[in-house]
């Protein structure tokens, strides 16, 4: 099994009980003593796990999400910045989906474009789109009350019945190595099949995000571009980030 796999299949049994002994993820992923050891080293130091005597147990900042007042009052300059480049890409007649992401919630004050869509499974977005006149439709399923999401198999299902001129989502992390991930599962979920239903995809990364990594991957699709700020760009490792993936900068 390769280290990956192996990373991610020790972080989903965790997730299903708080602590796993040493033996207990042997006995799970097949592997020795000594690999267990090594991945579980290398999973405290990505904050993804502790390590505890006999076993491990998850480190529950890669799994607990902030709520969407938090989340909104955070960096709020920047992901203004960076919803207004991204509101930017629309254009007139356009089907678009707005996922509930706290980044994609400020591109609604500079939306200009006429006689579009906007898909959401964001309820605080509803209200903001509403407000500004956009036709807005909204996904139905159970709802998240820390970032007032819909998702579950009906939010699913509603949202494969649509096709996308763009797609816009926020993202908790972007790592060199794990890609794209956010702190829940169901939103993962969503976040992945809006891609597929979309031509152009955008991501909204802010500083913050960059070199974080939490519990559910994101898979990133070839037709994504990540939108960013200029404040992002000084992160150290950007330039690796550049090489690897299409930005589109910001002006801040």
């Amino acid at each position: 099994m390769i280290t990956e796999k192996r990373h991610e299949l020790i972080l989903t049994e965790l997730s299903k009980k708080d602590f796993l002994t040493l033996q207990e993820l042997i006995d799970r992923t097949g592997c020795s003593a000594s690999t267990i050891r090594r991945d579980l080293s290398k999973l405290q130091n990505f904050g993804k796990l502790k390590r505890l005597h006999g076993g491990a147990t998850l480190n529950q900042s890669s799994v607990l999400e902030p709520n969407l007042a938090d989340k909104r009052g955070t960096n709020l300059k920047e992901k203004q910045e960076i919803g207004r480049i991204a509101a930017g890409q629309i254009e007139d007649c356009d089907c678009v989906f707005l996922d509930a992401g706290s980044t994609t919630l400020e591109m609604i004050p500079f939306i200009n474009a006429s006689d579009i869509i906007v898909v959401t499974n964001g309820l605080t977005h509803v209200e903001e789109l509403l407000k500004y006149g956009i036709r807005t439709l909204i996904i139905g399923g159970e709802v998240k009350s820390t970032t007032f999401a819909t998702v579950g198999a009906s939010a699913l299902e509603t949202l494969k019945r649509y096709r996308f001129d763009k797609v816009f989502l926020g993202m908790n992390g972007i790592d060199l190595k794990y890609g794209l991930t956010t702190p829940d599962e169901q939103e993962a979920i969503i976040k992945h099949h809006a891609m597929e239903l979309g031509t152009q995809v955008y991501v909204l990364i802010d500083h913050a995000k960059y070199e974080k990594v939490y519990f559910a991957h994101v898979p990133l699709e070839a037709n994504v571009s990540l939108i960013t700020s200029n404040k992002a760009m000084t992160n150290k490792y950007f330039r690796l980030f550049a090489e690897k993936y299409n930005f589109i900068g910001g002006t801040l």
